[in-house]
């Protein structure tokens, strides 16, 4: 566990293609969001959860909603989750991806150095993987400007500022669950 950086949860989206708030679909008959925060919790100080929707099986005092309207996407989650920061580094999480890396933060933050990156993610097989970003909380800021001037774009983001990616190999690790058919997928492949 690494008590200098919190987690976050993404869960702020609004789940079209699923129908249904993702966070509470159940794989294994255990809601997305609790293999995910499973996955996290022993990883960081404490985690938060991003959701414009309460979800009655947290608490209320870890969840909190984005402070920009007029939906930006997961740069909203990002932006609030650095503003209500207690720490000065953040690990991101999408709440729909089970496998996340039970080392993910280990393996991000051994890239932490004085005046090094400021934003550390995964790679898998030379493709980014931002929503699982390690930020630290001085680009508040930064990204409060991007998202004013019509920035929606996370990797483009990512690109204006001081980024290093970290490789991982296993590519079940950063799966994401969007879809009924997705989720039926993965619950034959996992039985």
């Amino acid at each position: 566990m690494n008590t200098e950086i919190e987690g976050v949860i993404l869960a702020g989206g609004e789940s079209k293609r699923m129908g249904t708030n993702k966070s509470l679909i159940k794989l294994n008959t255990k809601p997305l969001i609790q293999h995910v925060y499973a996955r996290l919790i022993n990883q960081v100080s404490h985690v938060t959860i991003n959701t414009n929707q309460p979800i009655d099986t947290f608490p209320e005092n870890i969840q909190f909603q984005d402070l920009i309207l007029h939906n930006p996407g997961p740069l909203a989650g990002i932006q609030a989750g650095l503003f209500y920061a207690k720490q000065n580094w953040v690990q991101f999480c999408p709440n729909d991806c089970p496998f996340l890396p039970i080392n993910l933060v280990e393996k991000l933050s051994f890239c932490i150095k004085d005046k090094g990156p400021t934003i550390i993610l995964p790679s898998l097989f030379d493709r980014l993987e931002p929503v699982f970003m390690l930020c630290h909380r001085s680009l508040l800021k930064n990204l409060e400007d991007f998202i004013s001037a019509g920035g929606r774009k996370m990797e483009l983001w990512i690109k204006e500022n001081n980024y290093k990616a970290v490789n991982f190999l296993d590519p079940k690790a950063f799966v994401n669950i969007n879809t009924h058919s997705e989720l039926l997928k993965i619950e034959k492949e996992n039985k």
